[in-house]
């Protein structure tokens, strides 16, 4: 599954940018790559890697084992490794992260936990993510804006790209 956001859609056609999505599967696995790196690699293999699913450990291997392959054919190098979440602060519904919680407050728009619970992992993530980013100013305030006129969360929320 791949897992789209509207904020980001102007991205997609090309992949010219490492999808929000992908870069969740690169913090859940402990992987890292540049933007120059993912532009090496070929679209068709950007879209395995958009597509490739990191839900169970076996599945986080295969990803890093892909990941790593493409990096050393490509870029000559061994894929950069950091430590992966092993509990993602967006997983866990009882609490907003703090950065979340600043951003929003920063144009006086408060998340409440209510918003926080019906919104899916990718949406919280998203929302995660670029709370911590210094780059990503207004894509935060797009994607609150997005998530906040979205229908509730339904169990297959997504979009996918077509095939």
């Amino acid at each position: 599954m791949f897992y789209r956001y509207r904020f980001e859609s102007e991205i997609y056609r090309s992949l010219s940018r490492i999808p929000m999505h992908v870069r969740m599967k690169l913090d859940l696995t402990g992987s890292k790559i540049s933007l120059t790196t993912w532009l090496a690699f070929s679209m068709e293999e950007r879209e395995v890697l958009c597509h490739l699913p990191v839900e169970t450990e076996e599945e986080k291997k295969v990803f890093s084992a892909f990941l790593d392959s493409l990096t050393r054919r490509h870029a000559g190098e061994r894929l950069a490794l950091l430590p992966a979440i092993t509990d993602p602060p967006w997983k866990n519904r009882q609490q907003i992260p703090e950065p979340v919680r600043t951003k929003a407050k920063e144009k006086g728009q408060e998340v409440t936990l209510s918003e926080w619970n019906r919104w899916n992992p990718y949406q919280r993530y998203a929302l995660f993510k670029l709370s911590m980013a210094k780059n990503d100013q207004e894509q935060f305030h797009a994607a609150l804006e997005e998530f906040r006129s979205s229908p509730a969360e339904r169990p297959n929320d997504q979009t996918e790209i077509e095939q």
